[in-house]
């Protein structure tokens, strides 16, 4: 895991419902996200927030592995 990888899910540009949501769950750290598939958000946060998530990654400058598949 990088630096990045371990700063805090707030460092992300979320809405505070998303940023909640995934605290809940136990998502805490940018890495944690970056490495979830979005299969798996999309089934914990619902789509809307999944997407939000992947594009607060983008924004802080990180792509998750496998983006290509993203879309899917």
């Amino acid at each position: 895991m990088s630096l990045a990888d371990q700063a805090p899910l707030e460092c992300l540009p979320l809405t505070s419902r998303t940023l909640a949501e995934a605290k809940i769950l136990g998502y805490n750290q940018i890495g944690q996200i970056r490495m979830t598939p979005v299969s798996r958000l999309r089934v914990d946060l619902g789509a809307e927030r999944a997407e939000e998530l992947k594009r607060a990654l983008y924004d802080y400058g990180m792509r998750q592995p496998g983006m290509q598949d993203a879309a899917a």
